[in-house]
């Protein structure tokens, strides 16, 4: 499978990056990657989905911007969403018409609560958002993660905005299911919400079944 390493830069840091194409190299849409605090981009789960995309005739965009929990926690909210808005910047500058996201877990606040314009369509892999009674984003998007001693405060307003196909796909043995899944569900204009048995948080358990249904999501129509 066409693999091309590369570096990505944003805001004068410099990034690695990774191109997973098509054999036939004719992709015309281009799913970009955020990864959830706990679990970098590359590797794993994630390796399988990206070549099993390519194999549909879908290319795919990661990047690692944080390879330690330290780097993620001085990281702030509006820092990730400029790195995202660049990602699918730079995939759009490669040629591709179309842009979806596949999110997991942290990655679902990022996208949600700022996604870029020319998406088309996302893809949430549990999704680690829990509604809190107000917003606070307006005043912690530029605070350090590692300052926030509670967390991102998001409302249900805060992703209502978010006017694109969502698939949501939650594990039943997902500590985020049923009561935070529903929630988001409910919220988003336009989601489906998937529920996969025996599934935990990890999406390391039924990994044919994660695979199967990315690819239906995000190859579907390309």
């Amino acid at each position: 499978m066409p693999m091309e390493q590369l570096d990505f830069e944003v805001d004068g840091e410099t990034y690695e990056g990774r191109f997973v194409t098509p054999p036939a190299g004719d992709a015309n849409t281009c799913v970009v990657v955020v990864p959830g605090a706990g679990h970098g981009p590359f590797g794993d789960i994630f390796d399988i989905a990206t070549y099993e995309l390519a194999n549909a005739g879908v290319a795919s965009f990661r990047y690692e911007s944080w390879t330690s929990g330290d780097e993620l926690d001085a990281k702030t909210l509006a820092e990730l969403q400029r790195e995202l808005a660049a990602a699918v910047d730079h995939a759009l500058d490669r040629g591709y018409d179309h842009v979806s996201l596949l999110v997991k877990s942290f990655g679902g606040r990022i996208a949600f609560t700022a996604l870029p314009e020319d998406v088309e369509r996302v893809l949430g892999w549990a999704p680690a958002v829990v509604f809190a009674d107000e917003s606070a984003l307006d005043e912690q998007r530029d605070v350090p993660l590692g300052d926030l001693a509670d967390g991102l405060d998001i409302a249900p307003a805060d992703v209502a905005d978010v006017d694109v196909p969502v698939t949501l796909l939650y594990g039943d043995e997902d500590h985020f299911y049923p009561e935070h899944a529903d929630a988001l569900a409910d919220v988003l204009p336009d989601a489906e919400l998937r529920v996969l048995p025996g599934e935990n948080h990890s999406f390391n358990v039924g990994r044919r079944v994660v695979v199967a249904e990315t690819v239906a999501a995000l190859a579907a129509g390309r």
